[in-house]
Formats: structure tokens, C-alpha cells, sequence
């Protein structure tokens, strides 16, 4: 990640500068197609300005407030095209890594060249460059979204079979690449043991999905290889919100067109963001929460396309296993709840309230914690620290706020900040029963539980 696309105040400068810039002549045409897919009335300049808040009106990500010492990752489609455009712009002209010595909790994390920095180049200040940055920005808003595929995929897998699970990973920094090691040595823990094994992301590129970020952050450490994925060993991926940001064709194209997901593809061959996984005792439902006709919709609250609501009902209903739910938005919360809205359970109320539904594991808050039964779940469970730096604001020992039961409260210590650890999850089938292991990026077993 490049400092110019992450940095608050530096974001709020390009913004502020692409705005400036829309009614230019460089721009005009640019400007003219974006808005058309957005509604309503008024010229192409007033609806792009519209729809582009500052920094602060954009809000940030779980665990970025401002004041805090964690990268600015954008709650708003365009604002987050604006921090794509500006990394994918600076390495064009040839960013560096290196690990700064005052920053080492972002270990290689990329640095702008000094020579590159020329007063007034390559910098807000510039209208040239800021004219590269708005034109990616319209570019991908004229697109629109990804169509919605209405059907899913469905995979049988055994009882034995291993689950990799991790969440909010795709940011591509050196302490995520640790967490993909780590999982990938899960993977082939499990073929030497002649178990299957099963790789799932809960959602979330960054900054927006594009397909270079889907390429750079996911693809390049993805814990499954290509051999392995001949053999046997299949890919999932959830839709997240930063996903949706560019309008989701990184996610339904890049990523799910890499051959090692070629498992999540419908009936028809089309690639699909939710599927079903059925062993003889578990039918695992991924959902996508975070599909949305609205371009600009900030995907900060789940939302349940149909048909998926009635896919759940479905797979409740055709037999006795049990069920587990995978989805990036959250059913529950301590510390996020203006992200609860009224749909996602609103719609899954049948089944929720059957008393079907034994376990759910989500993302979208970059935090890694246990819930006592809530909402019709017996185990509710947040998975969303794969891969986003977050301050760890409570001490171990601190007691965790209902209906919260367990957090993660393990920590990097850097320059006097408290980081908390990146990890994933270990689902063990055994049967009717599941073993789950919690571990960090280090590796340390953290948790462990049984679900039956």
C-alpha cells in the first residue's frame, strides 16, 4: 500500500482537487459518462460532485476513526476509486518498497520514490496527475456494476473435509502475506492427512476490488496452488462491500475466473457469489450481503438479493443437517452497531427463527471474537481480521461486552501502539461435529472450540 492512497489527509487533498477538475475540458467527456448511471436529474459536473464526499463524510472502515494511527480505508465507492487510482498511478511511475523505520508495524509498505517527488509533481498540486486520478475514478463508475447471478454454486465435500476460513484479507500487506503461509500450511496439513481441505474468503479487497488489486492483494498469496487445486482442493470468495466499489467486476471476473475457483461457478458455467457446501452432516450457505444496484451505495449495511433468502429456506428445509451461514456482513455486534440493518436478518427470519442455523461466521468489522447464542444462531461468530491494521484497544483480561463471549485480544507492540493480530479460522468436520481452531499471523494457536 502506497502512503498518498492511505493517508486521511492527503486523500482529502485529492479529492478536493479531483472536484476542482470535473468541469474541465480534460474531463468533460469522462464526467458525462460516470453520471449517467447515476439517477436523476441535473448536469454530468453537479451529480459527480454530488456524489463524491470529503473524507470525513465518506466515513472509514471498522476500527478507522479518525485520530487513529491506521490506514484510511473508505466507507464510499468513490472516494475508494480515488485511493486505487492514486496507488495504481504511482507505481506506474515506479513506487518502491521498503519498511521505513517509523513505520514498522507496516512492514514493506510502499513508499513513493523521492526522486519521483518533484514540488508539484505527482501530488494534488498537480492537475495533470490529479486529471489521471479522476479519469480511473469516472472511468469505473461509467461501468456500472457486475450483473447479479441468481443461481448458485454447490459442491459436495466429505465429513472429514477441512475449512480454511479468513476474512477482510485483501490488502496485501507483508502481515496478511504471513496469515496466507500460515493458512496454506493448513492446507497441506490436511492433504497429509488424507483429508479434503477448503479455502474461504469472507469478502474485501482494497481498496475497491479493482482487478489489479484483486491480482496484487489476493491472487499472488492465495494459500491454495495450482497442482493443489487439480487435485481436489477448491476456492471460495465472498462478495464484500470494497468488492462492490468498482463496481464488483474485479471480484465476478479476476477473482473468480482464477482457475482455483473454478468450483464457484453455477449450474450454467457463469461465476456466482453465494454457493452451498453439503457434507453427509453440514450444508455450509455463503451468502453475498453486499450485491446493490446502486453504484454508489457505501454496502456499510447487508443487504440479501433475491434469490438467496429463499435459497436459505431451501437448503433448511431439504434435510436434517445442520446448517452454518457464511457471509462478510455481521448479524450481530458490540462494537459496530450502526452497521446492523433491518434486511439480511429481516429476510433469513423463517429459518433464523426455526432454530435451524447452528453456526455463522462473517467479516466486515476487522476484529476476531465469539457471541453467545443471538438472533437464532447457536454460535454466532466474527471473522474479520485477515489482513486491515487496527489498534487493539483493550487489554486481554479486560471482560468483553455482551453479547460478545470471547475477543481476540493478542497484540503487535510498535513504537507504543497496540496492533492487533491478523489471523483465520480452522474448521475440522469430524462427523456431526466441528473442531475450530483460531490462529494468528504468527501462528500461535490462539482458540479453540467444538460446534455440535
Amino acid at each position: 500500500m502506497i502512503e498518498q492512497a492511505f493517508d486521511r489527509d492527503s486523500v482529502g487533498r485529492y479529492v478536493e482537487a479531483v472536484r476542482q477538475l470535473l468541469g474541465s475540458d480534460g474531463l468533460s467527456d469522462a464526467t458525462a459518462r460516470a453520471a449517467q448511471q447515476i439517477p436523476g436529474e441535473g448536469g454530468a459536473v453537479a451529480k459527480i460532485n454530488a456524489a463524491l464526499p470529503g473524507v470525513d463524510a465518506a466515513g472509514s472502515s471498522s476500527g478507522g476513526a479518525r485520530g487513529e494511527p491506521v490506514p484510511y480505508l473508505s466507507r464510499d465507492p468513490l472516494v475508494s476509486l480515488v485511493q486505487s487510482a492514486i496507488e495504481s498511478a504511482l507505481r506506474e511511475q515506479g513506487a518502491a518498497e521498503e519498511a521505513p523505520p517509523d513505520r514498522g508495524v507496516w512492514a514493506r509498505i510502499v513508499h513513493t520514490v523521492e526522486a519521483l517527488l518533484h514540488p508539484g509533481n505527482f501530488s494534488p498540486s498537480d492537475p495533470d496527475w490529479v486529471i489521471k486520478i479522476a479519469e480511473s475514478m469516472l472511468e469505473h463508475l461509467a461501468r456500472g456494476n457486475h450483473p447479479f447471478n441468481p443461481r448458485p454454486a454447490e459442491h459436495a465435500v466429505s465429513d472429514s473435509a477441512r475449512l480454511v476460513v479468513v476474512g477482510d484479507w485483501g490488502t496485501g500487506l507483508k502481515r496478511a502475506q504471513a496469515v496466507a503461509a500460515y493458512m496454506a500450511e493448513e492446507v497441506a496439513g490436511a492433504l497429509a492427512q488424507g483429508r479434503q481441505a477448503h479455502v474461504i474468503h469472507l469478502g474485501d479487497v482494497y481498496y475497491s476490488g479493482l482487478p489489479s488489486e484483486v491480482e496484487r492483494h489476493v491472487l499472488a498469496y492465495w494459500p491454495v496452488t495450482p497442482d493443489q487445486a487439480k487435485a481436489g482442493v477448491t476456492s471460495w470468495s465472498l462478495n464484500g462491500n470494497h468488492d462492490m466499489y468498482s463496481g464488483g467486476f474485479g471480484y465476478f471476473e479476476t477473482l473468480l475466473g482464477d482457475r482455483r475457483f473454478a468450483a464457484q461457478h453455477s449450474a450454467d458455467g457463469k461465476a456466482t457469489s453465494f454457493f452451498r457446501l453439503t457434507s453427509p452432516s453440514w450444508d455450509f450457505a455463503a451468502l453475498d450481503t453486499s450485491w446493490d444496484s446502486d453504484v454508489l451505495s457505501k454496502g456499510a449495511v447487508a443487504v440479501l438479493k433475491d434469490p438467496q433468502a429463499e435459497f436459505v429456506a431451501s437448503v433448511a428445509a431439504a434435510s436434517a443437517r445442520k446448517l452454518v451461514l457464511l457471509s462478510h456482513h455481521q448479524l450481530v455486534s458490540v462494537y459496530d452497531p450502526d452497521d446492523i440493518g433491518p434486511e439480511l436478518a429481516g429476510k433469513l427470519r423463517p429459518v433464523l427463527d426455526s432454530g435451524r442455523v447452528t453456526a455463522w461466521w462473517w467479516g466486515h468489522e476487522h476484529r476476531c471474537m465469539t457471541f453467545g447464542p443471538a438472533g437464532g444462531v447457536r454460535f454466532p461468530r466474527c471473522l474479520g481480521n485477515g489482513g486491515v491494521p487496527v489498534l487493539q484497544a483493550h487489554a486481554i483480561d479486560d471482560p468483553v461486552p455482551p453479547p460478545g463471549t470471547w475477543e481476540m485480544r493478542e497484540y503487535l507492540d510498535s513504537g507504543g501502539d497496540h496492533w492487533a493480530r491478523f489471523g483465520f479460522a480452522v474448521l475440522d468436520l469430524d462427523g456431526d461435529r466441528m473442531e475450530v481452531r483460531y490462529r494468528d499471523e504468527t501462528g500461535a494457536l490462539i482458540r479453540t472450540e467444538v460446534i455440535e
